[in-house]
């Protein structure tokens, strides 16, 4: 796999079925179908709005959890992009499967309507266009040629997350070809291939890229870069560059962290700075931290009155990839993972049960002085206003030991990608 500048991140999640398929009726398109922008945008509400990106914030912390305990290593996610994937091919899913699949989602509280009908409402939104930075999100389905998936499933997919369809012979050399330029576009090149060639048992693909592109409202000044050390959490100092800006900014705090805010150019998103206080292991901050516990302080950046912050932030150029099957289970989604009890039936029918084998989730970031470009790929194998703080104290907030951090898009408070630095070097 190959990753290039800045964010870049996804999820593809692959399906496979464990028999040889016969006498089925073939989908007959091997061309894309669908525009890859969700065809059904009403009947999403603020309320289910606010529902949704509270649940794939839980999500993502959730799954970061399970990829930080005292690896010492960075961790960086997309929870859009795997909460979207895994919603996609929860479609296919009934009984247990789809139950489990979704209190681990956490959307056991909408109904599957709601839950499609406000992520073709969240995607529209996402992408509203902002002549000040790139977010762009692709889904897509591919499908091997000669088997009858439902097109209740097919359609709901395109319908509401645009997902692009495609049926390929899985046997032929150009089908892993044909996936990777679909991803290597959708995200810029900066992710060339994710996809080698298919198993024989494999029978759905299901993938989302997601790319971002923004550039700091305030930058950062080159000239007060300096070397410093980073003191990683098995006591070694390693020397890094460390950006620095001193000046109001948003801040908050709360028992285990202090946080602060830095929007991008036309305050289509923000990067949120979680530095956990002294004594205050990351993984620590991160057990006290859900979805509604970064909604309040996020709510407390937002509304604070301006502090003066004195703010050292790493540069970072980091690559991640991860296998998130294990963690999944561990979370709660084991039967959508058997391969005899897994109930995938609303995506096709078949004699045996089709399973999820993998979701395979990769990510680059880099941090510079001037902002951050991100993408990502994921594969399912199936603040203003107040006046100045006048004498308050400065706030410290040097990230110079492991730290948290968010990029979130501002209307809906949806986690774009979350992250924890081990190591700037990384």
């Amino acid at each position: 796999m190959q990753y290039h500048r800045s964010f870049i991140m996804g999820c593809l999640v692959r399906a496979l079925g464990i028999l040889v398929l016969a006498g089925c009726s073939m989908l007959q398109s091997s061309s894309l179908v669908a525009s890859g922008v969700p065809l059904q945008t009403s009947g999403g509400t603020p309320e289910n709005r606010e529902k949704l990106s509270l649940a794939i914030n839980d999500f993502g912390l959730d799954l970061l959890r399970t990829l930080t305990t005292d690896s010492g290593k960075n961790a960086v996610l997309s929870p859009v992009s795997i909460h979207a994937a895994l919603s996609m091919t929860m479609n296919g899913a009934v009984g247990e499967t789809a139950e489990q699949m979704r209190r681990v989602l956490h959307i056991d509280g909408m109904a599957a309507a709601e839950t499609n009908n406000t992520w073709a409402d969240l995607l529209v939104r996402l992408e509203k266009d902002n002549a000040a930075q790139t977010l762009e999100i692709g889904n897509s389905l591919w499908a091997r040629q000669g088997i009858a998936f439902k097109q209740t499933f097919i359609a709901t997919d395109r319908d509401s997350f645009g997902a692009q369809l495609a049926t390929l012979d899985f046997a032929a050399q150009d089908a892993a070809e044909a996936i990777n330029r679909w991803v290597s576009t959708s995200t810029h090149g900066r992710i060339a291939t994710i996809v080698d060639k298919p198993p024989s048992n494999a029978i759905l693909y299901l993938a989302n890229t997601v790319y971002l592109k923004a550039d700091w409202a305030n930058p950062f000044e080159k000239k007060a870069t300096a070397a410093m050390p980073f003191h990683r959490k098995d006591g070694a100092a390693i020397d890094m560059q460390m950006m620095r800006q001193g000046e109001l900014m948003p801040y908050a705090e709360n028992a285990t962290v202090q946080a602060t805010t830095l929007p991008y150019k036309g305050d289509k998103s923000e990067f949120h700075v979680l530095l956990p206080k002294p004594g205050i292991t990351v993984e620590a901050a991160l057990a006290d931290l859900n979805g509604a516990g970064f909604k309040v302080l996020r709510d407390a950046l937002t509304s604070a009155r301006m502090a003066h912050v004195n703010l050292g932030l790493p540069r970072l150029d980091s690559e991640y990839s991860a296998r998130l099957r294990n963690s999944l289970m561990e979370l709660g989604m084991a039967r959508p993972f058997d391969d005899h009890s897994a109930q995938f039936t609303a995506m096709a029918d078949f004699s045996a049960p089709i399973f999820i084998s993998d979701v395979a989730h990769k990510t680059r970031i880099k941090i510079t002085e001037e902002g951050t470009e991100a993408t990502a790929a994921t594969l399912v194998m199936g603040v203003a206003g107040a006046a100045p703080p006048g004498d308050d104290p400065v706030h410290d907030l040097i990230c110079d030991h492991p730290y948290l951090f968010a990029i979130v898009d501002h209307a809906s408070g949806a986690m774009l990608f979350l992250g924890v630095v081990n190591d700037p070097t990384q």
